[in-house]
């Protein structure tokens, strides 16, 4: 079952960041707050965002980076989450915020980029169920 967005886009650009117990404005946290995803360890990859035909996955729907093995990753390669707002051949349209970044704001993360990053490459990104 995919996480879909549980406020409008507008509440998210207005509210400017989503902050943990622990004051950091992690990936994760704006997702988990705006759409009621459970903790990343319960996390599954559904539709690969780069495979999908357009209109195949809602917009204001969660998305994340996956290792091999499924699980949203911990191995020094880069981990992303984002909110979903479009994709075309070139890449993904997301709302997103990270700690250096302090804020939300969208950005559009290209595929096939060759980043050593999953975060910044579109073809790690799935929907997250």
């Amino acid at each position: 079952m995919p996480y879909t967005l549980q406020v409008t886009e507008a509440e998210i650009s207005a509210r400017e960041s989503y902050v943990n117990a622990k004051g950091n404005t992690e990936c994760v946290e704006c997702v988990r707050q705006t759409t009621a995803a459970p903790a990343t360890f319960r996390w599954h990859p559904g539709q690969h965002v780069q495979e999908a035909k357009l209109g195949q996955i809602a917009r204001g729907t969660a998305i994340a980076t996956f290792d091999d093995k499924g699980r949203y990753p911990n191995d020094g390669k880069g981990r992303h989450a984002a909110i979903y707002l479009s994709h075309d051949k070139t890449g993904i349209v997301v709302l997103d915020q990270w700690n250096s970044k302090g804020k939300v704001s969208r950005r559009t993360i290209r595929f096939n980029t060759k980043s050593y990053s999953r975060s910044n490459e579109g073809t790690t990104f799935y929907v997250i169920e």
